[in-house]
């Protein structure tokens, strides 16, 4: 038997969000008898540390790097002046360049073995780190369009000498790696599109078959969110305004919280929006998301949206608004409807599904039926690169 090839992924945190549920998805998925996984968490907080694998070793990072995922503007407000402090002393290695070598002598610390390969499992700070070291092949995962947002804007020369040490950029979409290669002048890439735990979503809906989505004025209408600007909630609420003025009756459910749950509030109120119900967050949404009618992603940009397919995994046909992944995941008249990602494209897009009660309960009617997300040729995609 051959020996295991020993795998290092780097995250700088694992916070609830798509990145850290399919950096999960992926190492539990990778068979035990070809790997011996390591996941280095830079910053380990994080709700879905719970959820790594318990074959995988987790190890936590130097003090040094409590600051990667903290934003300078939250901790100002919070004054926290130990954070602040931990937040320019790493700003200020970034910018003069002198990380190079502050990270590989934080990584004699932290990591005593070389390995076969070495995964930036977020792109960004976890490229830089995995630049530096000594692991025989690095690879940088992708997870976001570089076109519409560029978390690196800040430290350009940085980045793309940290690329010119990347053996492979994987992207989790078309439209994503090749915004990314533009943005970084690079062409090392290739796109796989993100694993999906639809067995943890199937044992999920067995586990609460029960649901809130009872409303009786028109279909129901449901979003899962971070309250972000990003997901451009405020957005959907004045699209599901206009569509229900104009005749288009339905209950719009809203899961989930975050910074702009304020906003959002004051909103529905000021609007007199009866139609709208806050759920509040929710671990499990997967029994409201099958009971929906209609799921609506409003997002600004994605790389590739996993509750697309988490929606259409439940058998809920999806509007979106055109985001890199969304036309990879969604046939339009089989799943759904990908709009223009504007005011005005969201809300046509919006009456025009509510107007085709018939199209979205044929849509649901297949996608229960005949919906399979491809996950074992998803998987041995990644075991070809790995």
């Amino acid at each position: 038997m051959t020996d295991k090839r020993k795998i290092l992924f780097v995250n700088d945190e694992m916070q609830m969000g798509g990145v850290a549920r399919v950096l999960n998805t992926l190492m539990a998925a990778l068979p035990e008898d070809r790997y011996e996984i390591d996941l280095l968490v830079l910053h380990r907080e994080g709700m879905l540390l719970k959820e790594i694998p318990e074959k995988v070793h987790v190890i936590e990072g130097t003090p040094f790097f409590r600051a990667v995922d903290q934003s300078l503007e939250l901790l100002w407000k919070e004054k926290d002046i130990a954070g602040m402090a931990g937040k320019l002393r790493l700003l200020a290695y970034m910018k003069t360049g002198l990380i190079w070598k502050k990270i590989q002598k934080e990584r004699k610390k932290l990591l005593k073995k070389r390995y076969d390969v070495e995964v930036a499992a977020k792109e960004g700070f976890c490229t830089i780190f995995t630049a530096c070291g000594n692991s025989r092949r690095k690879i940088n995962w992708v997870l976001t369009d570089y076109s519409v947002c560029n978390y690196s804007r800040n430290h350009m020369p940085l980045v793309q000498k940290a690329l010119s040490h990347i053996d492979l950029n994987i992207a989790d979409s078309e439209q994503a790696l090749t915004a990314y290669e533009t943005v970084f002048g690079v062409s090392n890439g290739v796109t796989i599109h993100n694993l999906m735990d639809t067995g943890r979503i199937e044992r999920c809906l067995q586990e609460d078959d029960g649901s809130e989505i009872n409303g009786t004025d028109g279909p129901n209408v449901i979003t899962v969110a971070r309250f972000h600007p990003q997901k451009s909630i405020d957005r959907l609420l004045i699209a599901s305004h206009e569509t229900y003025l104009s005749g288009n009756h339905h209950t719009l459910y809203l899961i989930g919280g975050g910074e702009e749950e304020e906003k959002l509030r004051t909103m529905v109120k000021e609007m007199n929006m009866n139609n709208v119900v806050f759920l509040g967050y929710r671990q499990n949404p997967y029994a409201d998301m099958a009971k929906a009618d209609l799921y609506v992603s409003s997002s600004l940009y994605e790389g590739f949206a996993t509750v697309i397919s988490e929606s259409l995994i439940v058998g809920t046909p999806v509007l979106a608004t055109e985001v890199s992944g969304a036309r990879e995941q969604i046939t339009e008249k089989d799943h759904g409807w990908v709009v223009e990602n504007t005011q005005q494209g969201l809300t046509e897009g919006m009456k025009t599904a509510l107007c085709s009660i018939g199209d979205l309960k044929d849509m649901k009617y297949f996608l229960k039926r005949d919906y399979r997300y491809p996950n074992e040729e998803i998987l041995n995609q990644f075991m070809e690169v790995l």
